[in-house]
């Protein structure tokens, strides 16, 4: 029977993501879709910053971005009269903005990388069952010729969506309900004064939403959020007529010309009881789907990736197993705050009672106006402001400078004679990061001895602008740096025993255990 290091189930962005870390990581892995081609049209749109910090990492980030439209800000209008304003450029990243960018883009971006990494997606090729004990998971699948085959892999993910075949097949509850309105989008050609440029718009009017972002000088993506029944059926033929009684209802000033791409679709706020079950891990919307506000589902599926696998490539160099329980702790936690994010977001939006609609449109821009504010929400959207300071596996030993351990890193301005270069900019390889602040040669040689398996960095203080300084402090200290872009240990340089604990802990000491091909 043919043994791989990881099967992922599902090749939309989650899986290619899962599959493109874990062969940077030197695993050997197997992807499969029951879909006989990647997908045409799709709900998700935005690509936030943080995914592009990823997607930077892998050196497509331009090209997503060429291939995209930047979209700087947003506005929400109640009964016609704007209530709230958010500009993107207070997003802390080297992607100041939400770029729109349909799924079907990103996902041939991210295909075409896997492609280049040696990894190609068998598609029409269905997971059949699925048994698995202390060492691996034994599968069953099935071929497009109604062949099978039986496989055994060390670990699975699923990455097949919200009917997961993993999930159902694993056990795990999927908990959760409907949202009680009907949706449909479609990619319009529009025209009025109302009509978007460069900004997201949100227009509500007793409870019923009308969302537009431009997609391209012509086409206009339009989501439509109703509480009256005229789309219970979802399998009928949506019309340019349905998008004009919407944002006629609504009290949008635009003139639907011509229509692309529609569908309706279904909002559930469900969340996966357990992300993993033994050696079976949930990833994407197999473990949490939710309304569209904010535009987080892909973008959360493409971290959970991120997250789980730098943690199968560190056991299978020799960390302990155990490693792996931090998945769903520190990933399990995000989904629960996003949902409750867009259950409340939806549910501000989509008010009804006139008195409640006044509450709201009176406080909103008071709130909205205070930087703070704005900074909370835009770090939120963008993910940039996810932290795992309370993971089980992160060590923060102290020392100087706003940045945690359990923090992201940002990508840091670096202040040369004659250059001026990115902290990030070189770290493509899939590795750990040792940043060494102010270290000497003897104590950056040792390190580099120590830790074979990572990327060593010498940083000094005048490399540093005014945010790197605030951010690093200028004492003397090692920052490690997780192949997904979040510091798990700091401590001042003089704590190297302690360093050495947590290398083991993330698989930096042992040898790589080279899986079977």
């Amino acid at each position: 029977m043919p043994e791989f290091s990881t099967l992922i189930v599902g090749a939309g962005p989650t899986g290619m993501t899962a599959a493109i870390e874990l062969k940077r990581a030197g695993l050997d892995v197997r992807i499969i879709d029951k879909s006989d081609h990647m997908a045409e049209h799709s709900q998700a749109l935005v690509v936030q910053a943080r995914t592009l910090e990823q997607f930077q990492r892998y050196g497509i980030a331009s090209e997503a971005v060429a291939r995209g439209r930047k979209l700087r800000g947003a506005r929400f209008y109640s009964e016609g009269k704007q209530i709230v304003s958010v500009t993107t450029e207070q997003i802390a990243s080297r992607y100041p903005f939400l770029l729109f960018l349909p799924q079907s883009a990103t996902e041939a971006l991210l295909n075409e990388h896997m492609e280049r990494l040696g990894v190609k997606t068998e598609r029409q090729v269905e997971l059949e069952s699925v048994a698995q004990d202390s060492r691996g998971v034994s599968v069953t699948l099935r071929h497009p010729d109604g062949g099978q085959e039986n496989l055994r892999a060390r670990w699975l993910i699923g990455c097949d969506g919200a009917h997961s075949t993993v999930r159902e097949k694993s056990g795990v509850p999927f908990e959760g309900g409907g949202v009680g309105l009907s949706f449909f989008l479609g990619d319009l050609e529009i025209e009025g004064p109302d009509a978007p440029d460069d900004e997201l718009t949100i227009h509500v009017h007793r409870g019923d939403i009308v969302f537009m972002g431009r997609l391209s000088d012509r086409q206009v993506r339009m989501i439509v959020a109703m509480h009256s029944e005229q789309q219970k059926d979802e399998h009928r033929q949506l019309t340019i007529a349905d998008f004009q009684q919407a944002v006629d209802q609504v009290g949008v000033r635009v003139k639907v010309r011509s229509a692309g791409w529609t569908t309706p679709f279904r909002v559930n706020d469900r969340q996966a009881r357990h992300y993993r079950v033994g050696n079976v891990f949930l990833a994407g919307d197999a473990s949490h789907i939710h309304s569209p506000v904010g535009g987080q589902g892909m973008n959360t599926g493409i971290q959970d990736a991120a997250n789980l696998a730098w943690k199968m490539a560190a056991v299978a160099r020799g960390a302990h197993p155990s490693l792996l329980d931090s998945y769903e702790e520190e990933r399990a936690e995000v989904g629960r705050v996003l949902l409750r994010f867009t259950e409340r977001g939806l549910k501000m939006a989509s008010l009804s009672n006139p008195l409640m609609e006044g509450m709201r449109d009176l406080l909103a821009p008071l709130v909205s106006g205070l930087k703070p504010v704005q900074r909370a929400l835009l770090g939120f959207i963008a993910e940039t402001d996810i932290e795992y300071r309370r993971s089980s596996i992160v060590w923060d030993l102290g020392g100087d400078g706003d940045l945690r351990a359990g923090d992201r890193l940002p990508d840091l301005t670096l202040l040369n004679p004659g250059d001026q270069t990115t902290l990030l900019g070189s770290w493509t390889e899939g590795k750990h990061l040792a940043l060494v602040v102010n270290g000497s040669d003897a104590e950056i040689a040792q390190i580099r001895s120590e830790l074979p398996e990572a990327e060593v960095v010498r940083l000094y203080t005048p490399q540093l602008d005014d945010e790197g300084i605030g951010l690093l402090g200028i004492r003397k200290k090692v920052i490690m740096i997780r192949p997904d872009g979040y510091a798990g240990f700091r401590a001042p340089l003089a704590q190297l025993k302690e360093l050495r604990a947590y290398a083991r802990q993330d698989g930096l000491l042992a040898q790589v255990v080279k899986m079977a091909a």
